[in-house]
């Protein structure tokens, strides 16, 4: 899925100008920065609800982008099914690119399902043990042998180590590139199999422990595999503040999805790139396989662009019941300074040195780190004030 970088990183700045615009009128004709730009009725200011904002959040945030992550990975499946030439290969890591993104665009709200439920350590832990995997599939022939195909699929099923968007990467690139059908071996086709099939019931569990819609035959794939949820995060943040809600007050749901982009903006900065950077940890590099290291650093940034802008891939101006619009209206100089940095945390990280597998050291890296920081406590200033 190409992403509309330009488009998202104007919108910023005319969110930014239209704030500037507004601040300048007289106090009996104030509007909040939507009205400005969309030409609103004069002296009339919709108080922005928290209420609305968690109930958006859910649903045209979080659940849209579940959804996309299973259809991806059910496109995925569906690549790799039949999988018999260079061309099929390179089908399947298209797949891959797409359902790999959605994900990265969930990880700003990893604080519900995604971790309630050990997805996100069973799907996407990293780095990815390339040596290990080797001597595990030279030790199993699971496309010959029932017993070792019955272990591999329990292993696939529960583990995390050597599973999930990794082993698929793994199996289905080489230097950035799409491999060679003929370096395939059958087994690591089926392992490729099983764990895109695993993918896809956990993204299904996703969907449906938010709330979201599922088809008869999603739900009973669901349901064959014993993974359904006995949560709906959705339902408890739409209704903050009520009984049965794991978030005691509609403030506290709104600043939940304050502090998920949070933690995200810490991980990329100090773990994801910083890691490498420093020297902590060289070895430390996300998706190098693919090269798309750079990609889910961006991805991860934009996740917090979509959960504050009130949308998934925002292609146009926060909505008027996002933490954005209630950031403007009621803290208007934490707002400016917020777009400020969102601005030039995305337009950092997209400069970065590709592939940071092979540059991790460059400046360019070092640059995104300081940007990220600064989203960060931009969004740090802006919870503090919430109230």
């Amino acid at each position: 899925m190409e992403l509309k970088f330009k488009s998202i990183l104007g919108v910023a700045v005319l969110s930014a100008c239209t704030f500037v615009i507004s601040s300048c009128g007289s106090d009996d004709n104030k509007q909040n920065p939507e009205q400005q730009s969309q030409g609103g009725d004069s002296g009339v200011t919709a108080k922005v609800k928290l209420s609305d904002i968690n109930a958006d959040f859910v649903n045209k945030t979080v659940i849209p982008t579940y959804v996309g992550l299973m259809k991806g990975n059910e496109e995925l499946c569906a690549a790799l099914s039949d999988i018999n030439d260079d061309a099929d290969v390179q089908a399947a890591c298209a797949a891959w690119k797409e359902a790999r993104q959605y994900w990265e665009w969930s990880e700003a709200f990893l604080f519900g399902a995604a971790s309630s439920y050990g997805i996100d350590p069973h799907t996407d832990t990293w780095p990815f043990d390339k040596s290990a995997f080797d001597n595990y599939m030279a030790k199993y022939d699971p496309v010959n042998n029932e017993a070792d195909a019955a272990l591999l699929e329990e292993a696939i099923a529960t583990g995390q180590n050597l599973t999930g968007f990794h082993a698929v990467e793994y199996l289905l690139f080489r230097e950035g590139q799409p491999r060679k059908f003929s370096d395939m071996t059958p087994n690591e086709i089926w392992f490729c199999q099983t764990a895109a099939r695993d993918l896809y019931l956990n993204s299904i569990k996703l969907v449906a422990a938010w709330g979201g819609e599922l088809s008869a035959s999603e739900a009973q794939d669901l349901a064959d595999a014993e993974m359904e949820p006995e949560d709906n995060f959705g339902n408890e943040m739409i209704n903050a503040g009520k009984a049965g809600s794991r978030w005691s007050t509609e403030l506290a749901g709104t600043k939940q999805i304050i502090g998920g982009c949070q933690n995200i903006l810490d991980e990329v900065a100090h773990a994801k790139i910083g890691a490498p950077y420093t020297g902590e940890d060289i070895d430390y590099i996300e998706s190098p396989h693919a090269y798309n290291s750079i990609q889910d650093f961006l991805d991860n940034t934009l996740s917090c662009v979509y959960a504050l802008y009130g949308g998934l891939g925002v292609d146009a101006k926060y909505t008027d019941k996002s933490v954005m619009a209630y950031a403007y209206e009621n803290y208007p100089k934490e707002a400016a300074a917020l777009t400020a940095a969102l601005i030039n945390a995305v337009a950092k990280v997209k400069a970065m040195k590709a592939p940071f597998v092979l540059y991790y050291s460059d400046p360019s890296a070092g640059e995104a780190i300081t940007a990220l920081e600064a989203f960060d406590e931009a969004l740090g200033e802006l919870y503090a004030v919430m109230e």
